[in-house]
C-alpha cells in the first residue's frame, strides 16, 4: 500500500473512535435514566402519604400571623423540603424570632416533623448586625440548629 492510503485508513480509523466515543460519553453522562428518578432517586418516596397540601400551608402563615411578631411569612415546598421565609418587624429581637421557629414546628403533624426537612430564613427587612437568621430542623431532630451568633 501507498503511505497515502495508509494514512486514510489511519484517520478514517480515528474519526471512527472520536464517534463512538463521543456517542459513549453522551449516553453515559447526558441521557435521562429510563425510570425518570435522575434528579431526586428514591429520596422522595412516600412523599404522597405525608403531603403538605395549601391548607397546610395556611395553617402555619395564620399561627405565625398571630404572634404578631412578624411582618409577612412566605412557604415554598420542594422536594422533602419546607422553606419558610419570615420577615419581622424592627422591635423583635434576635431571641423572639428564634421563638418563631417553635410556632412552625408547633403547627406541624409528627408525621410532617418525621418526614421534611425545614428551613426558616428570618430577616428584617432593613439593616441589622443580628439578622437575617437561618435555622434548620432535620427530620430525626426535635428542635431547630441556628446560625452562630455574630
Amino acid at each position: 500500500m501507498k503511505k497515502s492510503q495508509i494514512k486514510k485508513y489511519i484517520v478514517l480509523l480515528v474519526v471512527v473512535c472520536f464517534i463512538g466515543l463521543c456517542f459513549a460519553l453522551y449516553k453515559l453522562l447526558l441521557s435521562e435514566s429510563s425510570d425518570h428518578d435522575a434528579i431526586y432517586g428514591e429520596r422522595l418516596d412516600g412523599i404522597e402519604q405525608v403531603k403538605f397540601s395549601s391548607d397546610r400551608k395556611s395553617t402555619v402563615q395564620n399561627a405565625l400571623s398571630e404572634t404578631s411578631k412578624i411582618k409577612s411569612s412566605t412557604i415554598k415546598v420542594q422536594g422533602k423540603i419546607i422553606n419558610i421565609l419570615i420577615t419581622v418587624n424592627d422591635d423583635v429581637t434576635r431571641d423572639d424570632s428564634k421563638s418563631l421557629a417553635d410556632v412552625v414546628l408547633g403547627n406541624l403533624s409528627d408525621e410532617e416533623k418525621s418526614f421534611y426537612d425545614v428551613q426558616v430564613f428570618i430577616d428584617k427587612g432593613v439593616e441589622d448586625e443580628q439578622f437575617p437568621i437561618i435555622g434548620y430542623h432535620h427530620p430525626k431532630k426535635e428542635g431547630f440548629s441556628f446560625t452562630l451568633d455574630r
